[in-house]
């Protein structure tokens, strides 16, 4: 089964802005007010990965940066400037309550984008590898559009 979607875009350029109201919404049921026109992408596949890290590297390698939720609640993670975050004793891994983007990896560390502006390394996070620090591996899915 393939889903198409549609997007509406904050950029002028390149995509349609839709007008409020164009797609009509309805709490009852009925026939779907899907407009074709209006889809910019298809989505093939999705899935929710499994809660392991070894299942986040593969799916990083064969799809590409991934959406991940973690845990940034903790001081030390608001507070992260530079090197590889490793503070099992203050980021419980059984909650999370913050997306970023996984990126990359090495041995010891995953690499991910931040959307906090001007927070750790110039938006980037260095975490700790091996431990699901953070819940990184708790909740993370993907498509392929």
């Amino acid at each position: 089964m393939v889903m198409t979607i549609a997007i509406i875009s904050r950029r002028r350029s390149r995509r349609r802005r839709l007008a409020h109201g164009q797609l009509p919404t309805s709490e009852k049921q009925g026939q779907c007010a899907f407009n074709k026109d209006y889809a910019i992408a298809n989505i093939s596949e999705w899935a929710i990965m499994p809660k392991n890290e070894d299942a986040l590297a593969y799916a990083l390698w064969k799809v590409g940066p991934l959406p991940i939720s973690l845990n940034a609640a903790p001081k030390s993670f608001q507070l992260y400037s530079n090197g590889i975050y490793d503070d099992e004793a203050a980021c419980d891994n059984s909650k999370v309550n913050h997306a970023m983007l996984l990126l990359g990896y090495t041995k010891e560390y995953w690499i991910l984008k931040n959307w906090w502006g001007g927070w750790g390394e110039d938006g980037y996070m260095r975490l700790a590898r091996g431990k699901n620090l953070c819940g990184i591996s708790n909740y993370a899915g993907y498509v392929v559009v």
